[in-house]
Formats: structure tokens, C-alpha cells, sequence
């Protein structure tokens, strides 16, 4: 398959920023790592593989960014308040430059996002706050409380960037109304760490009448990566 990489100086993150794309044509999929990892994750864990013909006969191209987590949410030798604020930084690197990037080299205006434990919130937690940006978000045991990473700090920051907060009290039927024809696919393993806050989002999601697909799956093993690719082989389409 083909591989590119693509490279500018982000006014965003103020630094030099590359995503690696994955494919030639075919719905854009912008995947996001796990753990404050780089954008290469996906492929030497056996995701962009497991995507191999989705990408091969140009049914999807993979768009794979970098995480600056570990300068965020997981920076602990800085305060809470610079943390939120690398956060809000990265998220505006995503909205106001890697999606019309992806829009612009893909021709598309469906965009999917996906990714596992902090990559699913990335991409859940984008689609909620930019659904006409981001029509499908796929999360693999998505870590949904940002809280316990704050230190015990709380601003309206935090507050906005924590789904099981904002989400409850979002009462603007417009946006309620754009949420609700995109297609959120919340995917857990029994022995999923984060389990129960995928639980609570989909209660807050069912209560706010957003349809979504909570997929429990029942397999578990000792090669976890191979069981998220079969996810995505699942979800993706």
C-alpha cells in the first residue's frame, strides 16, 4: 500500500508537525494513538494491516497524526492549567489544520475518527464538540474522565473537554440535533480499564436520545492489538 508523509510548521503546536497517510483514495480516517505515542502506533501494532483492504481497493485512507498527550493531560512537571491549555492546542491543530487537510487532499467531507484508550477520547470527544466536522468516531476502550488527570484543578477548560461533564447539561437542540446524525461506536473488552466510563457515556448518550452502538466485546486474549483490528475490520465500514 502506499505510504506518504506530509510535514509543516503548525501555528497550532508551534512546532513542526508530520501526518503519515496511509492509502491513495476512499473515505479519510483520522487515527489517533494511544498514550501520547506518535503516529507510526497504528502501524507497528497491526492496525493499519488490519485495515490493509479497506486501504488496498480504496475504500479508506488513513490519516495518522501524532499525540502530544505527554505534554498535556499526562505532563506532570507542569500545572494542570498549562496541561489543559497544551490540550486545547492540540485541538485546535486538529480542527483549524489537520481536518482541511484532510479534506483538501481526500476530496471528502465524511471524515471518521478512531482510536484506543486516549485516542478514543480524542476522537469521541471531537466529534461531540464539532459534529459537522466529524461524522463517525470509532473508540476502542475509550478513557473518558480527563479528571483524575487534572490534579483535583477545575475551569471551564476542564469542564468542556470531560464528555461526562459538558454532556449532560448540553442543551442546545441544534447541536443536539447535528450529534445525532453522525454515528458514535463505543467498543469495550470485559477486562477494559476504562469500562465503566464507557458505560456512563453510553447512559449519558441513551438519556440525551443520541443514537450510538455500544459493542461489548466478549473476546479477550493475550494479544490485545490483534483484537482492536479485528474491531476496526468491524467498525470501520
Amino acid at each position: 500500500m502506499e505510504k506518504t508523509n506530509h510535514s509543516w510548521q503548525s501555528p497550532s503546536l508551534g512546532r513542526k508537525t508530520t501526518i503519515t497517510v496511509y492509502g491513495t483514495e476512499g473515505t479519510p480516517l483520522l487515527a489517533f494513538p494511544d498514550n501520547g505515542e506518535n503516529r507510526i502506533q497504528w502501524e507497528k501494532n497491526g492496525l493499519i494491516d488490519a485495515l490493509s483492504f479497506q486501504i488496498e481497493n480504496g475504500h479508506n485512507r488513513i490519516y495518522c497524526i501524532d499525540s502530544i498527550d505527554k505534554q498535556s493531560f499526562f505532563n506532570t512537571g507542569t500545572t494542570p492549567r498549562l496541561r489543559i491549555t497544551r490540550h486545547r492546542q492540540f485541538e485546535s491543530y486538529v480542527i483549524d489544520e489537520v481536518l482541511p487537510f484532510i479534506r483538501k487532499t481526500s476530496g471528502n467531507l465524511f471524515i471518521m475518527t478512531a482510536g484506543v484508550g486516549m485516542g478514543g477520547y480524542h476522537a469521541v470527544n471531537l466529534l461531540l464538540k464539532y459534529p459537522s466536522q466529524i461524522q463517525k468516531a470509532i473508540s476502542i476502550g475509550g478513557r473518558f474522565q480527563i479528571r483524575p488527570l487534572m490534579d483535583d484543578y477545575f475551569d471551564d477548560n476542564v469542564y468542556y473537554n470531560n464528555p461526562l461533564e459538558y454532556l449532560p447539561n448540553l442543551d442546545d437542540q441544534s447541536l443536539l440535533d447535528d450529534i445525532n446524525n453522525t454515528d458514535i461506536r463505543l467498543v469495550v473488552t470485559p477486562d477494559d480499564p476504562h469500562l465503566e466510563v464507557n458505560y456512563m457515556l453510553s447512559d449519558i448518550l441513551r438519556a440525551k436520545a443520541i443514537e450510538h452502538i455500544f459493542d461489548y466485546w466478549i473476546e479477550t486474549g493475550d494479544h490485545p492489538w490483534e483484537i482492536r483490528g479485528d474491531m476496526l475490520q468491524r467498525h470501520v465500514p
